[in-house]
């Protein structure tokens, strides 16, 4: 068998890895899964429902312009002049379309909206600065300073731990990835999200029931003789300005796709009005005739 650290050899008698000095348990223990399931957010569905919305806004079109042409009956005397409809005559499949598309553009600028409230919500809020101090003599989660918090480090040690953690609001889960941040002779977790820029953390403390063991043993890779963790977690998720601008993103798109859908449910009820007109009927033609004129 093999460490799962260093990927050394180690024979099944071995109390720990030669190399590294993991224990054989933590050695050849399988790699911890996320801290909470893998649900995916809002902005990895925009792909799904854009291409579900764009596919009923083409199926829209096509019923429209199939509804709005309506030709006269063709003869070899000519053709008959088509007959007068009203756009309430519209087939029950493009009505059917439009209550559909009016329906989801309804639940989209609805997702818009409360997305955008709640990112500017969250940005609006004024973080309390702690310090290194201050992190190390607080208890647990419970006893923070503040709600939310700010806290700039020196020193931070990236990991290949991606965890699921969900936003404030309703906007989802979203990936995100274990920073360890030396915190005086401790080590903090913190969670931020992808394009995580920067020393500042921003966002709240949470409970750190049980840390990932890739975690740990990434501290004791570190430095052996101090490896403590803080006893919680420090969410920077969405404090981090590259969620909230992500989050903007977000709602501008449903926003766009909401409008776009309504704007075409409202276009295929209406149809082209136009008032209908008492026209007389066409003149039939005669054949010309074959005898001759008379001179009079």
């Amino acid at each position: 068998m093999r460490c799962r650290n260093c990927h050394t050899v180690m024979m099944e008698t071995d109390p720990e890895c030669p190399v590294c000095h993991a224990s054989a348990a933590s050695a050849t223990a399988a790699a911890p899964g996320p801290f909470n399931d893998n649900k995916p957010g809002l902005g990895m569905m925009l792909p799904i429902f854009g291409g579900a919305i764009g596919g009923a806004i083409y199926a829209g079109i096509k019923i429209a312009n199939a509804s709005s042409n309506s030709p006269g009956w063709t003869s070899t005397w000519g053709t008959a002049p088509p007959t007068n409809r009203s756009a309430s005559s519209a087939s029950p499949l493009k009505w059917l379309f439009a209550i559909v598309l009016i329906l989801v553009g309804g639940l989209f600028l609805l997702a818009a909206i409360v997305n955008f409230f709640d990112t500017w919500k969250v940005s609006r809020w004024e973080p309390k600065v702690v310090s290194a101090a201050q992190l190390c003599k607080t208890d647990g989660a419970k006893a923070a300073p503040a709600p939310w918090l700010a806290y700039t480090f020196e020193e931070s040690k990236p990991t290949d731990v991606i965890v699921m953690r969900r936003r404030l609001g309703k906007a989802g889960d979203v990936k995100a990835q274990c920073l360890l941040v030396r915190v005086q002779e401790k080590w903090l977790l913190a969670t931020v999200p992808s394009g995580f820029e920067g020393n500042q953390l921003v966002g709240r403390l949470v409970p750190l029931e049980s840390p990932p063991q890739q975690v740990v043993e990434k501290i004791r890779g570190i430095d052996p003789k101090q490896s403590v963790l803080l006893p919680f977690e420090f969410n920077a998720v969405d404090g981090s300005a590259s969620d909230q601008r992500q989050r903007f993103i977000t709602a501008a798109v449903l926003a766009f796709f909401g409008l776009l859908a309504l704007f075409l449910g409202v276009w295929l009820i209406r149809g082209k009005r136009r008032p209908a007109q008492h026209t007389e009927p066409a003149p039939v033609k005669t054949g010309s005739s074959f005898l001759p004129l008379s001179n009079g």
